[in-house]
């Protein structure tokens, strides 16, 4: 029988590794991350989205931390490449890509995290104990997890791969920046010049209202044709209204695409001639383009990575037919004596193997497969098609380029004859009208062609010139 002096240091020593037991867990609480509240303020985003500039010191730092070729006369004067980086420094869709990338890489860090041991305290109060005997038992019991099969690793594969299709649609995301930017600037710059054609030709047709007119009072013409003559000066001042219109709705277009207020803008020298220089089709090979498309394009590499991913999902699901083992050791003081315990469980795969998660992982490795699949087909057809909208574009516009140059050799003879007395003042204005017409005409066909190349560049996911596709220093 053990007495109650005996009991006392035995007692202290059982609630000193009681409290122990505590006071280490505590301490693993204070290492966890705090919470600090970040809240949004819509208002706020207004203003300081009405304050963006293409003046900013930290987007032109931004700007000269790229691998691009920066103006004389920066930020007055501006490039494709300075508009992109623009576009990539205001762009939030690029923000959110690489917030997603950052989950991607907080899942990994829960991937390749081991499961926690658990401890657990059960006191328990004998109420019949005999004399001189503690009635309270104390015991601890322990749970060590431990994973079989290689799951860990399958996690972190599968993370990895998720990260790098992340990074493949931040590529692609800043890759959509830059072609927005590039189509809204060329329409911006086609109604600027398409709005200058149109002026003159109003002034080209008031001319001639205004000679006709004199002829008319004479009699020399009659009422029809001079008729004609006001519907056709009337027609022209609306349709330079019109364009005048069509500019403006562009421009704030291009300051959309750029992620900025359209009074950026104001200011910037619109001067960009290698957008409208045109490849000749020798150069374009339907072969190569397609091969460059299907290792090139970052939409392909993302579902590469994705089946990546599903692969490695499988092997989870398969190894997760294998159940884990805990390791369940134990002490406990029963009235006055010291009893140890080892335990081992493990569930028993009787009733099912994982069989249905391993089948939707499966499933899932096909889906990314057949997707694909499906947008290799696409790419490939669509590359065909745009060459040969590119092909029968270009081939437009050097059939109305030389109309245009041919009418413009037919109006400097009718200046030259005119300047001798020649020609009469209405017949240089028609002329002069006529070398508008086929002009805007060849302009028209030129800005298809480019907008074609522009689309062709859109399904190879990969500039034709010297502009770089994905920008620098923003992604995690």
């Amino acid at each position: 029988m053990i007495s109650p002096a005996q009991l006392k240091p035995r007692r202290w020593r059982m609630y000193t590794a009681a409290a122990a037991a505590v006071w280490t867990g505590l301490g693993a609480l204070g290492g966890c991350a705090q919470y600090h509240a970040q809240p949004l303020k819509p208002a706020a985003f207004h203003r300081r989205f009405q304050h963006r500039s293409l003046t900013n010191p930290h987007l032109r730092k931004f700007i000269a931390d790229q691998p691009i070729h920066v103006r004389p006369g920066f930020p007055r004067r501006q490039s494709l490449s300075t508009l992109v980086a623009t576009g990539w420094y205001y762009s939030a869709a690029l923000r959110m890509q690489a917030a997603q990338i950052a989950l991607a890489q907080a899942h990994l860090i829960t991937a390749s995290q081991s499961p926690n041991p658990s401890v657990g305290l059960s006191p328990t109060y004998a109420a019949k104990a005999g004399p001189g005997v503690s009635p309270w038992i104390l015991g601890f019991n322990f749970d060590i997890p431990i994973e079989t099969a290689g799951r860990r690793q399958d996690r972190m594969a599968q993370a990895l791969a998720l990260i790098h299709a992340g990074r493949f649609n931040f590529g692609q995301t800043a890759w959509n920046v830059r072609q927005t930017i590039r189509r809204a600037l060329l329409e911006y710059l086609y109604a600027r010049r398409q709005t200058r054609l149109l002026a003159r030709q109003a002034a080209d047709t008031r001319l001639i209202l205004s000679l006709l007119t004199a002829r008319f009072k004479a009699g020399d013409i009659s009422r029809p044709v001079y008729t004609a003559a006001q519907i056709q000066a009337r027609q022209a001042a609306l349709a330079l209204l019109a364009a005048r219109g069509a500019m403006q709705r562009r421009r704030m277009r291009l300051a959309a695409a750029m992620s900025v207020p359209a009074r950026a803008l104001v200011g910037v020298k619109w001067f960009f001639p290698h957008l409208w220089r045109l490849p000749p089709v020798r150069a374009l090979k339907l072969h190569p383009l397609i091969r460059a498309a299907l290792l090139n394009r970052m939409d392909i590499q993302s579902l590469l990575a994705r089946y990546q991913a599903a692969q490695a999902a499988l092997k989870l699901q398969v190894a997760r037919q294998y159940p884990d083992i805990h390791l369940g050791p134990g002490y406990s003081f029963n009235q006055g004596a010291n009893e140890f315990t080892l335990g081992l469980t493990m569930a028993l795969p009787v009733f099912n193997q994982n069989q249905g998660p391993i089948a939707a992982a499966a499933a899932h490795r096909r889906v990314i497969a057949a997707d694909l699949l499906q947008k290799q087909t696409r790419v490939i057809t669509a590359i065909g098609t745009a060459l040969t909208t590119y092909r029968a574009d270009l081939r437009q516009w050097r059939a109305a380029r030389a109309i245009a140059l041919r009418q413009r050799g037919q109006w400097n003879l009718t200046r030259e004859a005119f300047a001798a007395g020649a020609q009469s003042r209405l017949a240089l204005a028609e002329a002069q009208f006529a070398l508008n017409t086929y002009q805007q005409a060849a302009l028209g066909a030129r800005s298809a062609a480019a907008l074609a190349l522009g689309h062709l560049e859109n399904l190879l996911e990969k500039p034709l010139g010297r502009t770089p596709a994905q920008p620098k220093g923003l992604q995690p």
